[in-house]
């Protein structure tokens, strides 16, 4: 009945508010959705072969499986991670709007993107609990929200699956990592994470949401402090790949 009702109250707020694409400007053309086919078909998905470990796209097409030279020459605490799309054109539009415009709505047209990038690379009966990249708490309160924590909401709830939000912590805050190099990232964030809770993971495969993959230093420092809790495996899982 309330599932009825929700659904009841979208419909309407649609067809009172048409949903406007953020790649064109235009009104969707997908049902309970903002970005519009043409937009979506145009989002450059992770389909090609791609590294075992890192997810990074890999020229060629190999005849087995292969890892890329960087997590050869330095393994990654993660086990795996798999983003949907390449950071770039309607795919970055919409997770900037989401992340830095408080356009919340956009929720589940990316939740959609994670939950088919979950069931192309990975195994959702495994997953125990659904984690996501925390923010210091000072970079909480001046955005008010995480938007890595409402994906992966989001995300459990389609999986049905458990949401932890709380075991995950930043211990120190950061300098941004958008304009450092590979090294400079990894000596940013290290150490920036801890455990509050080693008993909500210990034993547990942990999926890890965020928004987007650079070089993946902020999911490896992640995985570290969930590993040292007692995690039994860590995956990644982001929106898009920079």
């Amino acid at each position: 009945m309330v599932f009825r009702l929700t659904e009841f109250v979208s419909h309407l707020a649609d067809w009172l508010y048409p949903r406007v694409c953020p790649g064109c400007d235009q009104v969707s053309d997908r049902p309970g959705r903002h970005l519009c086919w043409a937009c979506f078909s145009r989002m450059e998905l992770h389909t090609e072969s791609l590294c075992t470990v890192c997810g990074a796209p890999v020229e060629g097409r190999p005849a087995h499986a292969f890892v890329c030279s960087v997590c050869q020459h330095a393994r990654p605490a993660f086990d795996k991670t798999r983003a949907a799309g390449r950071f770039h054109g309607a795919l970055r539009d919409q997770v900037h709007q989401f992340k830095y415009a408080h356009a919340l709505w956009l929720k589940h047209d990316l939740t959609d993107l994670l939950h088919g990038c979950l069931l192309a690379h990975f195994s959702p009966a495994a997953v125990d609990v659904v984690v996501p990249v925390p923010l210091h708490p000072v970079r909480l309160r001046e955005r008010s929200y995480n938007q890595a924590a409402v994906l992966a909401q989001a995300l459990a709830r389609r999986i049905d699956r458990r949401f932890d939000g709380r075991s995950l912590v930043r211990v120190r805050k950061t300098d941004s990592q958008t304009r450092l190099d590979a090294a400079h990232r990894r000596m940013n964030i290290l150490g920036a994470f801890d455990v509050a809770r080693p008993e909500w993971v210990t034993g547990r495969c942990v999926l890890l949401v965020d928004d987007v993959m650079t070089t993946g230093a902020t999911l490896n420092e992640c995985a570290r402090a969930l590993k040292k809790a007692g995690a039994r495996t860590v995956w990644g899982l982001t929106v898009g790949r920079g």
